[in-house]
């Protein structure tokens, strides 16, 4: 009895021991190598000036000055974060998106407390969550949706949480934060970058809700936000997949799904005071009706490949790219302009069923390189020089260089043939494809 008393109050000095070690952080933030390792995080990672217009270029001038700076501010506590900058970045569907930039010295100290509280509560995080976590990858959520739906939880609820990022309320995320960190001053620090304001049209508006995306700590707040859901459907069973604000919920059965949904209608809405999106929530059987998740479509319980939107905006980006009215060194273009757009969206969608659409759009990928090359040409008769070099035996044509229709003639095949794009390296999509998938060949 008297040894099960002892170990019962080890346990117990254990876990204070344990919550007591999150009481003192705000040092480990203002530690100068902290700082020091943000600013190159956040230089890594780019991006524009906030409302000061300093950039990160300009910051890096005087690196260890501003960075003492920083860290005295902090210190003495005197630091106050700026305003963020509203910008707009348009979505596929018309509207805008609306991001928040910080100061590039916020940004710094947004990851300096980023390195130093991510750990703390990466260990109460749940498998479920994908988005904005080390060692974790949208491929993974799909992968394990694609898992879920091949046993049979084929009943989907594709939920969407109303502009989650603009709707976290302060005081609730703070309690959330507390039940891990109890550091004034960290919690202090916290409020401020949530209530540091918005600077738009050259007003500044004070905000009671939202962590703006675009902040460098905001991904990891909002995933803190939604941890309860991902505790309460696990608690319970429910096969749930989230990436940040983005999630579904796989069931066995109609009725389950939609008694599911209730309670997690009821979670949003009433705890955490959020909003579920009436009409893009839903119910989906997956064996006879599709649903698009983080850019894949699913379908019949199995397949998934990258959906319309996807491709749309990827042909999109390669139009820009590649516009027939410029003339340019093509292995040169192919290297810096075009491969970095291929690889990056062929290596995000290659691990679907996709094949013949990588066929496709490598062939119109090529077209539309031709139509370049033949632009570049401008004259007919370096057409003609390449056609005598590759041994044509027939007549030489008589075309215009700037017709679309002509790169798809049999005289541009033979002058320019995919071999040359071989030559030039170009990254073919469906390279890619056979070497995520060498068992479907």
């Amino acid at each position: 009895m008297e040894e099960s008393i002892g170990k019962r109050s080890l346990r117990v000095v254990e876990n204070s021991k344990k919550k007591r070690k999150w009481y003192s952080l705000i040092d480990k933030i203002w530690n100068y190598q902290n700082l020091e390792q943000a600013f190159y995080d956040v230089k890594k990672n780019r991006g524009s000036h906030g409302v000061d217009k300093v950039t990160i270029k300009d910051y890096e001038k005087e690196l260890e000055h501003n960075l003492r700076v920083l860290q005295e501010s902090l210190r003495t506590k005197t630091y106050r974060a700026k305003p963020v900058r509203r910008v707009y970045i348009p979505k596929a569907d018309g509207s805008k998106r609306p991001l928040g930039i910080p100061t590039v010295e916020d940004r710094i100290l947004q990851a300096a407390a980023k390195r130093i509280l991510e750990p703390i509560f990466e260990q109460k995080f749940l498998d479920c969550s994908y988005g904005f976590r080390p060692n974790r990858s949208a491929h993974m959520a799909i992968d394990k949706i694609r898992k879920d739906l091949m046993e049979g939880y084929t009943y989907v609820i594709d939920a969407d949480i109303k502009t989650y990022f603009d709707s976290i309320p302060h005081d609730k995320l703070i309690e959330l934060v507390k039940e891990e960190v109890v550091d004034g001053s960290v919690l202090a620090l916290i409020v401020q970058f949530l209530k540091s304001g918005i600077l738009e049209n050259g007003v500044v508006f004070e905000n009671d809700n939202g962590s703006p995306q675009g902040g460098v700590i905001s991904p990891l707040l909002a995933n803190i936000y939604l941890h309860p859901l991902d505790e309460m459907m696990t608690e319970r069973g429910h096969r749930i997949t989230r990436y940040a604000d983005d999630f579904v919920i796989c069931c066995k059965s109609q009725k389950g799904a939609e008694r599911v949904l209730r309670t997690v209608v009821k979670l949003l809405e009433g705890r955490l005071g959020l909003k579920v999106h009436p009409d893009k929530t839903k119910i989906v059987n997956n064996l006879e009706e599709p649903f698009v998740f983080l850019g894949y479509v699913f379908k019949s319980g199995y397949y998934h490949s990258p959906s319309d939107k996807a491709v749309k905006k990827f042909k999109a980006r390669v139009k820009e790219a590649t516009k027939r009215n410029q003339t340019v060194n093509l292995e040169e273009f192919v290297k810096h302009k075009l491969n970095p757009i291929i690889r990056g969206w062929g290596r995000y969608f290659g691990i679907g069923f996709s094949k013949n659409l990588f066929k496709q759009l490598d062939s119109w990928i090529r077209r539309r390189l031709r139509m370049i090359q033949l632009r570049s040409w401008r004259k007919i008769r370096k057409l003609h020089r390449e056609l005598r070099k590759r041994n044509w035996e027939g007549e030489l044509p008589h075309l215009s260089m700037t017709k679309w229709r002509n790169s798809m003639t049999q005289h541009v095949h033979f002058a320019i043939p995919n071999e040359r794009f071989r030559e030039i390296k170009l990254v073919f999509l469906l390279d890619i494809y056979n070497e995520l998938h060498p068992q479907r060949g």
